[in-house]
């Protein structure tokens, strides 16, 4: 056959392989809109197909291709905008839904850190947030998933609070080595440069020196200098001369946050600062800029005092507010000097000039959004008194110091872009400024559209293309075939900024759809469930280290199905670390690591890494109870509080529930006890409460639940159907306990898991220190309430004391290997080898539940249903597999007993994703699949 014939033949046969598919070829497609592509051309007309997060296409493209359509006829149709300060993506951690003011404007991705930044965290907060580095803040935000992109720059001020403290003097060099350390590791997680915030302590003591040392470690990963400068009103020039120097002596490029000329005597200066970043970057230095479409700008109020006020501290500062003699030393110092940031000055003296967003004083609060001069009228109190109260309160202020000519000018400039100053906003009530909902809409409206400043297409390029090279996000910005589909879709001529000082919260009209990363996140203005925002990782990054590309323990060939799937799942899920046990005719055949068992240490996991495994732990406890069964020390039918002796407990309980006395242990191993946790709640999550109830110290223990349930009634007869159960486990525990003399854990130590050779599991501890030797760290998006007296109420990491462990014992409070539990789950491939149950004991362990437990309403056996301590499924005539899932805040498992012989095992040290709320659920299929594909099972097995 000759070449072009085969060619030909080629592609005939991939001609008929896609006209025969019957799915649509792209996942979304937007049709019939103007096109405004950020390279600054002018807007053209044409469809815009997306599939796999990318843009695909662009051209003519049939309506049956899509599986989703968008009908953008006499809509925009342009790259998602990018906000050069978002502040932080924090808020988005607690709750996604507070990207609304940004999906509204058409922000698909935020640049957070000014100064201050999420990370890294001294020890003590890091306790309570649950992490300390960058490395750990980018896996959380991606454990929880966003609606937007998020870049994050390294705070110095940040870094200084860390190793100096708030005080006035300059770091040692054995501090500046530590700062530089906390730069480096940031850069390698993936931050794209140090910012600054100049005008604030104590930021403000550091000498330009110190910024250019940290700024030229971020240089070292190729990271940028990005600052809200020293100085933006009388000493402006000084500042733009300071950071050009700063990037030099870093050699990085530069970025100044929210250019501005502040002060009427210092409007004039706009045009030289605009030609001295020029000259700057005709020399061949890169310097770019942002603005906000807003003439005043904002702060907390104490920011109008002079800085040098600040160098003990804020608490000092705000103790001294009450002396006399302070207070008119301040206010002279505003009235009358300069040469420094003084915004008083720059509002022209005037409290008519200055608003107030948020006082955070309930006798101001009805007045936000009034001047503090509207608000002393009001209040019928100087307006030097009004101040000094707002400082105290920590209210934020609204000074008008800018002017529109200058607005107009500077975003006629190709280097600037354009910023919220605020980021993720919606719900909260929390921003005070309308530029956290209407930055870009009012951009895109009053100064394009109304006003003419400058064209469309020349806008959209800088807020999309422009600012993303700023953020080096190479990958979006433009609406270009092969780039990252961030884009949005709005009525150009309806679009309006809606917020005002009186109402800073409301949100813009005009935005019709966002789309980011291909996955619709606003829908006809309404914001959807979707969370496929992504960190969008600096220079200093290596992939090669990211958790999906780390492993652990002996690779096999044979066993590459596995590698590949927990490659691509990890991927997918943003899962930090997790580890894999396949055994076959009862011997563990492969077992590895995959990711990290601590990211702030870059410990990697190994095959015996320990993981909580959650209620995995129940088939554990049901072969307990068994073994004793067998021992004829329980039966399946007797009652539980006949075996548990709580006679006193229940005389004096006036609201117990005599159905109790009914509970069998067989009901409780099927989770028929009665208790339904959909409809009451679950026992075991109610450690305060329970501990109040029964008068001891939080967290309750074991007996204290027992005792306080105890006077809770049933939510179903005991019996009747199947209602999951945690109590009933923890009851079984306590079973174990009364009819063996020793404690649940030493029980199942010596008589469930030595005869198996399993040696390292054992009851897990809460908090962090109590960490077991080669155990993991939990990575849980969020934070909690401690359940424990010594901090009761304050706030800490979920899976580090928002609950009790160690009372979950039975139920859920083991920790092991992926290798133990695979030994565990392979006990039982042999019957009559079994070492721990007989072969009549594996029989009922798997018996299907009688009633509507096993069975429909017409009394058809159910495909799934749960045993003695397992769930089950019906998968051929005669062929059942066995599981369990586990999970907790930071855990995820699946531990599976295949028909065919085999058992599977996963554990993970996160329990969520973007699209996953178990991931222990959500790999099952998957583990199913790679061992299906493995071809050649090993022959010669040994442990």
């Amino acid at each position: 056959m000759s070449r072009s014939l085969a060619l030909f033949t080629a592609l005939f046969v991939a001609t008929l392989s896609v006209g025969g598919a019957d799915e649509p070829e792209f996942d979304i497609v937007i049709k019939n809109g103007k096109i405004v592509d950020g390279s600054g051309a002018p807007w053209y007309q044409a469809d815009v197909g997306i599939d796999d997060g990318k843009i695909v296409r662009i051209g003519s493209i049939p309506d049956d291709e899509a599986r989703e359509l968008i009908d953008a006829r006499g809509l925009i149709v342009a790259p998602g905008l990018i906000d050069m300060m978002g502040q932080t993506a924090s808020p988005m951690i607690e709750d996604p839904k507070t990207a609304i003011n940004l999906l509204t404007q058409g922000i698909t991705t935020i640049n957070a850190g000014e100064g201050g930044s999420a990370a890294p965290l001294g020890q003590e907060e890091g306790r309570r947030k649950g992490y300390t580095t960058m490395a750990e803040y980018f896996t959380l935000l991606e454990s929880k998933g966003m609606p937007v992109n998020v870049v994050q720059t390294i705070g110095h001020t940040q870094v200084r609070r860390i190793v100096v403290g708030d005080v006035e003097r300059r770091p040692s060099d054995q501090e500046m080595e530590q700062m530089q350390a906390l730069v480096r590791e940031a850069m390698q997680a993936g931050a794209i440069g140090v910012s600054t915030a100049l005008i604030y302590p104590p930021a403000v003591y550091a000498r330009t020196k110190e910024i250019a040392m940290l700024a030229a470690a971020a240089g070292e990963y190729g990271g940028g200098y990005y600052t809200h400068m020293r100085n933006e009103g009388d000493r402006l020039l000084e500042a733009i001369d300071e950071a050009l120097d700063i990037g030099r002596q870093a050699n990085t490029p530069v970025h100044i946050f929210h250019l501005k000329a502040a002060g009427k005597q210092n409007w004039g200066k706009m045009p030289l600062a605009i030609a001295t970043i020029k000259a700057a970057r005709s020399s061949g230095q890169q310097v770019t800029a942002d603005i906000y479409p807003y003439v005043n700008n904002g702060l907390g109020i104490a920011a109008l005092i002079h800085p040098r006020h600040f160098s003990e501290g804020r608490d000092r500062l705000i103790r001294r507010l009450d002396d006399p003699e302070f207070r008119a030393e301040i206010k002279e110092e505003m009235e009358t000097t300069e040469g420094w940031e003084n915004w008083f000055r720059h509002a022209g003296n005037d409290w008519g000039r200055i608003v107030i967003g948020r006082s955070n004083d309930p006798r101001y609060a009805k007045h936000d959004g009034k001047s503090v001069a509207e608000i002393a009228r009001a209040c019928d109190e100087d307006p030097w008194d009004t101040f000094f109260q707002l400082v105290r309160q920590g209210a934020f202020a609204l000074p008008e110091t800018m002017t529109d000519a200058n607005k107009i000018l500077a975003m006629q400039q190709e280097f600037v872009s354009f910023c919220t100053d605020v980021g993720p906003a919606g719900g909260s009530r929390s921003a005070s400024h309308p530029r956290a909902f209407g930055s870009f809409p009012r951009l895109l409206s009053r100064y394009v559209r109304d006003l003419g400043a400058i064209s469309l297409e020349r806008a959209i390029a800088q807020a999309s293309a422009v600012a993303a090279n700023d953020v080096m996000a190479y990958d979006r910005g433009r609406i270009n075939v092969g780039l990252a589909a961030d884009v949005i879709v709005f009525d150009y001529q309806n679009l309006a900024d809606r917020a005002d000082f009186a109402n800073p919260h409301a949100l813009s009209e005009g935005m019709k759809f966002v789309i980011v990363n291909g996955r619709l996140v606003l829908n006809d203005g309404e914001q959807t469930d979707a969370r496929p925002g992504r960190v969008l990782r600096g220079p200093g990054y290596r992939q090669s280290a990211a958790p999906a590309n780390v492993a652990s323990g002996e690779a096999d060939e044979r066993f590459a199905s596995y590698d590949r799937m927990m490659r691509d799942f990890m991927t997918e899920h943003r899962v930090p670390g997790a580890s894999i046990a396949v055994t076959d005719r009862g011997k563990v055949v492969f077992a590895r690591g995959y990711g990290y068992a601590d990211i702030a240490q870059q410990q990697q996991v190994q095959p015996d890494s320990l993981f909580r495994i959650a209620s995995l732990s129940k088939p554990i406890t049901a072969v307990a109870v068994l073994q004793l069964i067998e021992q004829g020390k329980v039966t399946l039918d007797d009652k539980v509080f006949d075996v548990l002796d709580y006679e006193s407990d229940i005389a004096s309980t006036e609201e117990f529930d005599e159905r109790l006395r009914d509970i069998t242990i067989r009901h409780l191993l099927e989770h028929r006890g009665g208790w339904d946790r959909d409809v009451s709640f679950d026992a075991m999550f109610r450690s305060t409460r329970f501990a109040d109830q029964v008068g001891t110290e939080p967290p309750a223990d074991q007996q204290s639940v027992i005792k306080a349930m105890l006077s809770q009634p049933l939510d179903f007869d005991p019996g009747q159907r199947y209602a999951y159960s945690n109590f009933g486990y923890c009851l079984l525990g306590r079973v174990i306990e009364t009819l063996t003399n020793q404690g649940y854990e030493a029980y199942v130590q010596q008589h469930v898991l030595a005869p198996l050779g399993v040696t390292t599991m054992r009851i897990g501890a809460t908090r962090l220190e109590g960490r077991a030797e080669n155990e993991v760290r939990y990575y849980q998006p969020g934070t909690g309430k401690s359940v424990f007296a010594s901090d009761r109420g304050e706030e800490v990491p979920r899976p580090y004391g928002a609950w009790y462990l160690q009372a979950m014992d039975s139920h859920g409070g083991w920790i092991a290997s992926a290798s133990d539990l695979a030994k565990f789950a392979a006990a039982f491939d042999d019957p009559d080898q079994c070492p721990i149950l007989s072969r009549e004991s594996i029989k009922w362990m798997d018996r299907r539940p009688p009633g509507l437990a096993g069975h429909d309403a017409d009394g058809k056996e159910k495909s799934r249903y749960y045993s003695l301590g397992w769930s089950n499924r019906t998968v051929g005539p005669g062929k059942v597999n066995h599981w369990h899932t586990g999970s907790l805040d930071g855990t995820a498992t699946i531990m599976i007993r295949r028909h065919d012989g085999k058992n599977l095992i996963a554990l993970l040290n996160a329990r969520v994703s973007p699209s996953a709320s178990h991931l222990g659920s959500a790999i099952d299929r998957l583990l199913h699949q790679a061992a299906d594909a493995v071809t050649d099972w090993p022959a010669d097995q040994t442990d």
